[in-house]
C-alpha cells in the first residue's frame, strides 16, 4: 500500500498545518532513510535555496531520526526514487512536472509501499483529475492516486479557473473529489 499525501499549496509558509505536513511526510521513514525533494515543476531553474529551506523543515519534522534529504535531478530520478522511504514533489508548474515525469517510464511500481506527497503541482500530478489555475479545463494527472483534487481552493491568491473548477466537478463521479485550501493537507492509502 502506498500513502500519499496531497498539499493544497505554499508548503513554504511557515504555520502549524505546514509543519504538521512535513511530519506526516517522514512518519514511516526510517532512521538513516531518505526523502527525496522533487522540484521539477519549479519555474525558476536555481532551487538551492528553496531546497535548503525544506530540507530545513523536514529535519525539524523528525528530530530523533537521521534523515537524508536529497534534491532529485532528472538524470538519476529513477534511482534516486527507488532508494527513498518518501518523495516530495513540490509546485509551480503542473505542465512543466507532468511533461518530466511522463517521460520515465510508469511511476506506480516504483512508488509501492513508499510515502508519496505533492504540493499543488505536485498534488495534480498525483492525482487522475485536477483543476488547471491558468486554463479554462480540467487536466489529468499521472493518476497514482484515484483521486480528483483541486487545490488553493477558495484562494485569495491562486484560485483555480472557474470553468477548470466546473469541469473537475462535473466529470468522473466514480473518483472522489478532493478540496484543498491553501496549506491545507490530506492523506490517502492505496
Amino acid at each position: 500500500m502506498t500513502k500519499f499525501i496531497l498539499h493544497g499549496g505554499f508548503t513554504r509558509k511557515d504555520n502549524e498545518l505546514n509543519r504538521s505536513f512535513f511530519e506526516e511526510l517522514v512518519r514511516d521513514v526510517p532512521d538513516g532513510g531518505q526523502v527525496l525533494t522533487v522540484f521539477f515543476a519549479a519555474k525558476d531553474d536555481d532551487t538551492t535555496d528553496t531546497f535548503n529551506e525544506l530540507r530545513e523543515k523536514i529535519e525539524r519534522a523528525a528530530p530523533e531520526k537521521k534523515l537524508r534529504v536529497v534534491m532529485s535531478t532528472q538524470e538519476r530520478f529513477l534511482d534516486e526514487l527507488k532508494d527513498s522511504g518518501a518523495v516530495y514533489m513540490h509546485g509551480g508548474s503542473t505542465n512543466k512536472l507532468l511533461s518530466v515525469l511522463r517521460a520515465f517510464p510508469p511511476l506506480k511500481p516504483l512508488i509501492e509501499g513508499k510515502t508519496i506527497a505533492g504540493s499543488s503541482a505536485g498534488a495534480y500530478a498525483i492525482a487522475a483529475y485536477g483543476a488547471s489555475h491558468s486554463e479554462d479545463a480540467m487536466r489529468e494527472g499521472l493518476a497514482l492516486a484515484p483521486l480528483r483534487v483541486v487545490c488553493h481552493y477558495e484562494s485569495p491568491d491562486l484560485p483555480p479557473a472557474a470553468a477548470a473548477l466546473a469541469a473537475v466537478e462535473s466529470s468522473h463521479p466514480e473518483l472522489e473529489l478532493v478540496y484543498l485550501h491553501d496549506c491545507e493537507w490530506k492523506v490517502f492509502n492505496f
